[in-house]
């Protein structure tokens, strides 16, 4: 055993595997410790999704429920029956008696309904409309850029804490908006009652900005710490099932998210803003719990941290038989750098350039398949091909629970069939289902464009939606993996300003 160990060693031609595998030195040994879950495992992973993924999801989720209320009051109309959307109509006809019927266009004020946009500036109003959504992407796509280099900064465990103060200081703007600039008279407002509810107009939206922003940053980190964190902690035969929990959580915020949004819950023009802060609460008790947690064996080997990382991997297995794990983890660091390569060096490594590219691609190519629109404007999308009333929230809940239950079975897919076919597979399916969905829009059939649709979520589900965060992970050795995985974060992050 010793002198294969050594043949290991010294044997440093790398090579990448397929799709299943993972980047390892020629003849190297694994060890199957046939680890399982334990009640340490399952406290960690929970904690970490709970406190990020999960958070991540509402953030994404929500808006699509208060879009309508949003946007008319970032443009200066705040009161209850000042809406344009059909959803929005509907729930101020029924909860605050608005009545678009019998009142005229040229009310007292002419804020009973919101001004007409010329068409000459209908495209910049739209972009202005997006902005809170806009900065949430932005803040992504730094967040999932600057990801490695929090991992220089702290351990891996405690760059996870920093990607929740974030999501905590967001939640906490998001607080303030409505607090300062709102308007709650029934009916037609008074011109005096208008000038009082927008004196705080300004600052309010740009508090929004910047709630939302900083709400994007913690997203996009999450990305990258999460992701590497839970792969790090798990058990070799496990790691592709463990990571996608991260893509779970992921989705079961999405679908809490769009619960929360509901009119019936905090869906309405004077409480969208504590539909989209209470999440801060997930991640400010993970700011505590995060120190209950092991440190990732692997980062701690990687500093010659032995004794610790031994405490660690003894936590998280429950078990004292942790030394051939212990031994396979020091072998496979061996082969590498000791130090993280920076993204400058994955972008001119020869050897990583075919792994990356096809990261980068992955990761592209969930976005611009249009998975995200789906849920950040299906609200708007139900609503224009004749959904009308509750049956548009209704359609929009079917979209997350078709969400949650393909991606709970991509948990046994992704281990069962492997990488490729899910990702091979899946697209053939998206692609026939987008051009029979487009045909079904041009021709107005709302229920079969409702089940396209719900088709295109869950094959995207089991594929598109686990894979781009699992493949990073395994085709690149552990000091590659921070870098790697932030440039692939980016290009998911930039792909997604396309909405």
């Amino acid at each position: 055993m010793a002198q294969r160990s050594i043949q290991g060693i010294q044997d440093v031609r790398i090579r990448t595997l397929t799709m299943h595998s993972v980047i390892a030195p020629e003849n190297f040994q694994f060890i199957n410790n046939h680890q399982k879950w334990t009640s340490s495992l399952i406290w960690t992973v929970l904690v970490v999704t709970l406190s990020t993924s999960f958070v991540m999801g509402v953030n994404n989720g929500g808006p699509n429920q208060y879009n309508s209320f949003i946007v008319p009051w970032a443009r200066g109309y705040p009161f209850p029956c000042q809406k344009a959307d059909d959803a929005a109509r509907w729930v101020a006809t029924v909860w605050w008696d608005c009545n678009y019927t019998a009142i005229s266009l040229f009310n007292k004020t002419g804020y009973y309904y919101l001004p007409a946009i010329p068409a000459d500036k209908q495209v910049l109003q739209s972009i202005i409309d997006a902005a809170h959504s806009i900065c949430f992407v932005i803040g992504g796509t730094i967040g999932g850029l600057t990801g490695q280099y929090w991992y220089l900064l702290f351990t891996r465990r405690n760059a996870i804490c920093v990607g929740m103060v974030l999501a905590v200081i967001g939640s906490l703007l998001m607080i303030i908006p409505l607090e300062i600039y709102n308007g709650y008279t029934k009916g037609d407002p008074s011109r005096i009652q208008i000038l009082d509810a927008l004196e705080n107009k300004d600052i309010a939206v740009a508090l929004l900005y910047l709630a939302r922003f900083f709400s994007g940053w913690s997203a996009g980190m999450c990305c990258v710490v999460s992701t590497i964190y839970l792969m790090d902690i798990s058990p070799r035969t496990m790691r592709g099932k463990v990571v996608s929990f991260h893509q779970l959580f992921v989705v079961i915020g999405l679908l809490v998210g769009q619960i929360v949004g509901l009119p019936w819950l905090l869906g309405q023009h004077n409480t969208w803003n504590w539909g989209m802060s209470w999440i801060g609460l997930f991640p400010l008790a993970g700011c505590f719990l995060v120190w209950s947690l092991p440190e990732s064996p692997r980062w701690l080997v990687q500093e010659h941290q032995r004794n610790e990382a031994a405490a660690s991997l003894r936590t998280l297995r429950q078990t004292t038989s942790i030394q051939a794990e212990l031994d396979e983890i020091e072998r496979q660091e061996a082969t590498v750098a000791i130090q993280d390569v920076s993204i400058y060096e994955v972008f001119t490594s020869n050897r990583y350039r075919w792994p990356l590219l096809t990261s980068i691609a992955l990761n592209a190519i969930q976005q611009l398949s249009g998975i995200n629109s789906v849920f950040f404007y299906s609200n708007k999308t139900f609503s224009s091909i004749g959904f009308a009333g509750d049956k548009i929230y209704w359609g929009v809940l079917s979209t997350g629970i078709i969400n949650l239950i393909m991606t709970a079975a991509s948990l046994r897919f992704v281990e069962t069939f492997g990488r490729r076919p899910l990702i091979l597979y899946p697209l053939i399916i998206i692609t026939i289902t987008m051009i029979l969905l487009c045909i079904s829009i041009q021709i107005h059939i709302p229920i079969l464009s409702l089940v396209l649709t719900l088709i295109f979520i869950a094959v995207s589900a089991v594929g598109l939606g686990p894979i781009p965060y699992i493949y990073p992970n395994e085709v690149f050795t552990i000091n590659m993996r921070p870098a790697a995985l932030s440039i692939s974060m980016f290009a998911s992050w930039l792909c997604n300003t396309r909405k």
